[in-house]
């Protein structure tokens, strides 16, 4: 949930997003946050430009890029140069964070290559529809924006829409802390969220934090004590990638699973190049190959790790109507940290986000 009411949150402007216009300060908190400017949206912190929240239309979703953490470095992975010669329509993959699913009424949402195969399923685009309010509080920020989620070939065509809030702090070890409150609102018809191997809530990695089997200082543990290749695939309350941040420190990102989401807890994909993303609607394995982390899963004739499973009746479940008027809610909390995963207490600070 968000750390503050909505009676808290002050309604300033309702901005369409407006290509490269000028800075505009929206806020400030007597040298604290700042934020300036529409597409992108970029928070500062003093004069650190933190991050900056893209509307996406190259993309074909709104984005986090780039992320600086503790050190003052970028935790996520160098944007890839515009390609000149590609068409406006061209989607381009985004670097940072963001949130996307694959399989609603039969659209992949998902920042895929123009080429790539969809399995059959139309492409879907989400669009930054503005920003409906803000809070700069002393040592956290909470924006509030909007998003409509489009067929990319019949652009007229609205399957839903989302409301958004994001809450960006710095904790008192200096990690960044990125806490996200989506909902997805079936106000154009019904939706029916079906399964997919990816994922909804999603970062690219910087190039260092990319786990490597070979490399002992990039490690990847979960809630449920699984390392590296175990926590693949695997359901767990949160997942935490280690390495090095652009400027070659020891750091990492945790990715926090809310208890309310659906399909909780996630299983987690980790894919090239350097993809993270909680999937809350995973397909189940078949019982006799399984998955680590699934109850029965393991390799074939064995027993593998138990999966403890806490969520409500019907969390689970895929597909998923979501029937016109209504609405399901996403929430998940990114830590950005300094040093190793032990020092950064993910498993107390999944406690309090849960509470």
């Amino acid at each position: 949930m968000s750390v503050f009411t909505r009676r808290d949150l002050l309604m300033l402007a309702s901005l369409a997003p407006a290509g490269r216009a000028a800075a505009q300060l929206i806020g400030h908190s007597d040298g604290e946050w700042t934020i300036r400017g529409t597409d992108p949206i970029e928070f500062y912190r003093g004069d650190r430009r933190v991050t900056a929240y893209h509307s996406g239309m190259d993309a074909g979703l709104p984005y986090f890029d780039p992320i600086v953490g503790p050190s003052g470095k970028s935790f996520t992975a160098a944007a890839a140069p515009a390609d000149p010669s590609a068409t406006r329509d061209a989607a381009t993959i985004p670097s940072g964070l963001w949130f996307s699913l694959g399989n609603v009424n039969g659209c992949d949402f998902h920042p895929i290559s123009p080429d790539a195969d969809t399995n059959g399923k139309k492409r879907g685009r989400i669009i930054h529809r503005g920003m409906n309010g803000v809070l700069i509080k002393g040592s956290a920020i909470v924006i509030r924006v909007k998003s409509e989620w489009m067929e990319r070939d019949l652009p007229e065509r609205r399957l839903c829409s989302d409301q958004r809030e994001f809450t960006l702090f710095h904790r008192e070890d200096g990690a960044l802390v990125i806490s996200a409150v989506i909902e997805l609102m079936a106000d154009a018809g019904d939706l029916e969220i079906g399964p997919e191997e990816t994922g909804a809530w999603s970062m690219r990695l910087g190039p260092g934090l990319v786990w490597s089997e070979d490399d002992k200082n990039r490690r990847l543990t979960n809630s449920e004590g699984l390392a590296g290749s175990e926590t693949i695939g695997a359901r767990a309350d949160w997942l935490t990638c280690e390495g090095l941040d652009a400027g070659n420190l020891p750091g990492g990102v945790a990715i926090l699973d809310h208890p309310e989401n659906p399909g909780f807890p996630a299983r987690w994909t980790v894919a090239d190049p350097g993809l993270v993303s909680a999937n809350p609607f995973a397909p189940r394995p078949a019982a006799a190959v399984g998955l680590p982390g699934e109850a029965g899963g393991g390799e074939p004739g064995t027993k593998g790790p138990t999966f403890r499973l806490r969520a409500r009746a019907g969390q689970q479940d895929v597909p998923r109507t979501v029937r016109n008027g209504e609405s399901v809610v996403f929430r998940y909390r990114t830590i950005f940290f300094s040093g190793k995963a032990e020092a950064a207490q993910v498993p107390q600070a999944f406690d309090r986000f849960a509470e």
